[in-house]
């Protein structure tokens, strides 16, 4: 199981092991959509992961990558399976 923690920055994250306390930096914006993803955010549609705008709705790579951030800074604390960070 891996935790999501607010860095240093506020900008950041940490994906900390549950078990060791093993932590995985996220300080780039390119990152945030595929950690919020784990932890249960959705992109618009299923066009698009986040980084690239999207076809359908017209939604920017740059409002989703922001969005994602917003998700990952008010799921701080929420716990999910690890999907290969800490094997």
């Amino acid at each position: 199981m891996i935790r999501l923690e607010e860095g240093q920055f506020g900008w950041d994250f940490l994906i900390v092991d549950v078990l060791t306390g093993e932590s995985t930096l996220i300080q780039t914006d390119w990152d945030y959509p595929s950690v919020a993803t784990l932890f249960g955010w959705t992109p618009c549609h299923k066009e698009t992961d986040g980084t690239i705008d999207c076809p359908i709705c017209g939604k920017t790579a740059h409002e989703m990558i922001a969005d994602a951030h917003d998700y990952l800074y008010y799921n701080v604390g929420n716990v999910v399976k690890d999907p290969g960070y800490f094997y």
